[in-house]
């Protein structure tokens, strides 16, 4: 005799309930990310230890400098005063250069590890699987899709960028609230990372779902989006900048550009380049973020299913 299996025809599920694409969306790109990145423990491992490594130091030596501090009668005078030399709190003490240096010089290596490793191919493997039918079928419109996939990414590079910086700072506020003003001081600068941080995140992110958006593959969503950075970033930049003598073609760098908002958000003038523009280099980095959303919209069309 043959058993068929009915159990497929009973859903349990509310059909009136409210659909929500954008967490959807978000869960299944955090999957396929966490999946990538950790195909290889080893490697994934060492990745996380040499782009956490630097902040758990710092945290764990703020904490040590703040119990010698209270504690020193317990403590040789020479540890004392090593604490509190400038080559030790130039890279413990949370200031605008340090965090500067921490979230744009030490952590952009990660950064585009991340987005070649993750973010390129966000929507081409969905392209190559003709996934794009299903997701943007109703109720999920190309908005609440781009989102979902734009979070994703987001949330990999904050994780590496923005949040081990803030966990620095609040490491620094949690022992200075006896300073006064001291405390503060650390939150505006906290609020100063959380709005650079954010510009850090969002404008590589843009830039590598749009090169993921056109093409179809992983592989040449990588060679497009790396290719088209190292050329302004590597050549194209330095080598006008070197052959007119001219700062004002750093505006091709989109590296830079960041880098000179960013400081001028944190306050880190001696990162800012005199040469250049603030505005100007905020334009150019305006553009990108537009022409960017501009192919996604354009290469990422709704699909209507017909009963």
């Amino acid at each position: 005799m043959v058993l068929h299996d009915r159990s497929y025809a009973r859903w349990k599920g509310d059909r009136a309930g409210r659909v929500r694409p954008v967490p959807i969306v978000l869960e299944a790109g955090l999957k396929r990310g966490l999946g990538l990145i950790f195909k290889r423990k080893l490697p994934a491992i060492l990745m996380i230890l040499a782009a956490y490594g630097p902040f758990i130091f710092g945290i764990c030596a703020v904490y040590f400098a703040w119990y010698v501090r209270s504690n020193v009668a317990a403590f040789d005078p020479g540890l004392v005063e090593a604490l509190g030399s400038e080559e030790f709190t130039r890279f413990t003490t949370a200031n605008p250069e340090t965090v500067f240096f921490y979230m744009a010089n030490l952590q952009w290596p990660f950064l585009l590890v991340l987005c070649v490793l993750v973010g390129t191919g966000l929507i081409a493997e969905d392209r190559r699987a003709n996934a794009l039918e299903l997701y943007l079928s109703r109720p999920v419109t190309v908005q609440q899709y781009l989102l979902g996939k734009l979070g994703t990414i987001a949330c990999f590079l904050a994780a590496v960028t923005v949040l081990p910086t803030a966990l620095l700072i609040a490491a620094q506020i949690s022992v200075s609230w006896t300073e006064p003003g001291r405390a503060l001081e650390l939150l505006a600068l906290l609020a100063a990372v959380c709005a650079a941080g954010a510009l850090w995140v969002l404008l590589p992110a843009l830039t590598v779902l749009a090169a993921s958006a056109l093409s179809s593959r992983t592989r040449t969503a990588t060679i497009l989006w790396l290719s088209t950075v190292f050329m302004l970033e590597f050549v194209a930049g330095p080598l006008l900048v070197e052959v007119f003598a001219e700062a004002s073609w750093n505006l091709l760098r989109i590296g830079f550009n960041l880098r000179q908002v960013m400081a001028a958000i944190l306050g880190s003038t001696a990162d800012v380049q005199a040469g250049v523009s603030l505005w100007a280099s905020a334009a150019v980095l305006a553009f990108w973020a537009a022409l960017s959303v501009a192919i996604l919209l354009r290469r990422v069309r709704p699909v209507e299913v017909v009963a």
